[in-house]
C-alpha cells in the first residue's frame, strides 16, 4: 500500500470534491463530500468544489467583466505598484454589483461554499470583502513572485478563506495559479520579505511583512513539496487558506482567466463581554476585526439581505451609492488584520510567536 506520507505513485494534487446528485437535490454535500472538503483545506491549504456554479452564469459574469476590462486598466491600474504583485499580467477586478441581470445567487451565495465555510471556520461566517483575479490575455511571460496576501503577522491557523469562482475552464496555457500546497500548516511573517522605503505599500509601515516569500524560504519548501498548477473547469469554486502560498501564472491565450472572490472570516460569537442589550453578538473573540466590510449598492440591498437571511451566515456590508460602489471596487484596499493590530501583537503571549 503507497504511503501517505510520501505519496508514492500518486502525483500531487488539490482535493476535487464531487458533486453528487443527491448534493445537488439537497443543496448541501454529504458527510463523506464535506470531510473531503475539511481534509484539503487543513492538510493542503486549499480544495476545489466541482460544478457548484451554474456555467451560463459564468458566462454572463466572464463577458462583462472581459468586455470592462480596458475602462478598469486606464482608470485604475496606471502604475506598476497597482497591478496585483505589482506584476503587469495581473489585475484586480470585483464582479458587478451595481446591475441586478449580473447577480447570481449561487455565486454570492453558494450554499455549498456556506455549509464549508460553516464546518471550517464556525457557525455563521462573516462574508466581509469581495473582490477578483484578471489573468490578462496574451501576457505570456510574466508571473507573480510566490507571495501571500498577509501584510501583517498573520495567526498560525484558520481565521479567513478566499472562495475563487472560477469564470472560464484554468488551464495551465490561460494561467491556472501556482499552488505551494501545504504550506499554510507551518508558515508565518518570518518567511516573508520585508517592506523597505522602496516596497512600502500604502498604510504598511517599513520592517513590517511584504506579501512575497523569501526566495530561499521558497527553495527549502520546494525540496519537500514542489508546487502544482490548480487547473479548474469553469463553475468551479476554490477555497483557499489566506495562508497558503500562490503565484499568478502567465496568460499565453487570447482570452482573458478570470475569476470572482469571496472573503470569509472567523464567526462571529455571543459576546462575553457585553450585555445582551448592549451587544449580542461581538466578533471572534481571539482575532478582533471590526473595519472590514463589503461595500454593496443599496439599490440591490433586497438581493443581498434577503438571500444572507436565508443561510448560516452573516454579511458585513456597508449600503452605499451605486456611484461609490463602483469608485471602490477594482482596487487592493482591504484589510485583514486584527483592528489595533500592533498593539494585539505586543500583548501575545511570547509562544503565540514561534519563539
Amino acid at each position: 500500500m503507497p504511503s501517505a506520507i510520501l505519496k508514492e505513485g500518486k502525483p500531487d494534487d488539490p482535493r476535487r470534491v464531487p458533486l453528487g446528485e443527491a448534493d445537488l437535490k439537497n443543496g448541501s454535500y454529504s458527510a463523506p463530500a464535506l470531510q473531503m472538503a475539511l481534509e484539503g483545506l487543513h492538510q493542503d491549504g486549499m480544495v476545489i468544489l466541482k460544478d457548484v456554479v451554474n456555467p451560463e452564469h459564468c458566462d454572463i459574469l466572464h463577458e462583462h467583466m472581459s468586455g470592462d476590462r480596458d475602462r478598469i486598466l486606464r482608470e485604475r491600474h496606471a502604475g506598476a505598484k497597482v497591478y496585483n504583485q505589482g506584476v503587469k499580467s495581473n489585475i484586480l477586478q470585483a464582479p458587478p454589483f451595481t446591475k441586478p441581470e449580473l447577480l447570481f445567487d449561487d455565486v454570492h451565495f453558494n450554499p455549498f461554499v456556506v455549509q464549508v465555510m460553516n464546518a471550517y471556520l464556525g457557525a455563521n461566517p462573516k462574508w466581509i470583502m469581495s473582490t477578483g483575479n484578471n489573468a490578462l490575455a496574451g501576457t505570456g511571460g510574466l508571473r507573480q513572485p510566490v507571495h501571500k496576501d498577509t501584510r501583517f503577522r498573520h495567526p498560525k491557523c484558520p481565521f479567513v478563506i478566499v472562495a475563487n469562482t472560477a469564470l472560464n475552464d484554468f488551464t495551465l496555457e490561460n494561467g491556472a495559479t501556482e499552488f505551494w500546497l501545504g504550506s499554510h500548516a507551518f508558515t508565518d511573517e518570518r518567511d516573508q520579505t520585508m517592506a523597505t522605503p522602496e516596497t512600502v505599500f500604502g498604510k504598511q509601515k517599513v520592517g513590517t511583512p511584504s506579501c512575497p516569500v523569501r526566495e530561499d524560504v521558497v527553495e527549502a519548501r520546494r525540496a519537500i513539496r514542489p508546487p502544482v498548477r490548480a487547473t479548474m473547469a469553469k463553475g468551479d469554486v476554490m477555497l483557499r487558506d489566506f495562508r497558503c502560498w500562490h503565484a499568478g501564472m502567465p496568460n499565453a491565450t487570447d482570452q482573458d482567466r478570470i475569476m470572482v472572490a469571496q472573503i470569509w472570516m472567523v464567526r462571529r460569537t455571543l459576546s462575553l463581554t457585553y450585555g445582551v442589550n448592549d451587544a449580542d453578538f461581538a466578533e471572534a473573540p481571539w482575532y478582533p476585526n471590526f473595519v472590514t466590510r463589503l461595500n454593496l449598492p443599496l439599490s440591490q440591498a433586497e438581493f443581498f439581505q434577503s438571500h444572507a437571511n436565508k443561510l448560516p451566515m452573516e454579511i458585513m456590508a456597508n449600503y452605499i451609492s451605486d456611484d461609490a460602489v463602483e469608485f471602490d471596487q477594482h482596487r487592493d484596499n482591504f484589510s485583514m488584520e486584527p483592528s489595533h493590530y500592533l498593539d494585539y501583537y505586543d500583548i501575545a503571549p511570547q509562544n503565540y510567536r514561534y519563539e
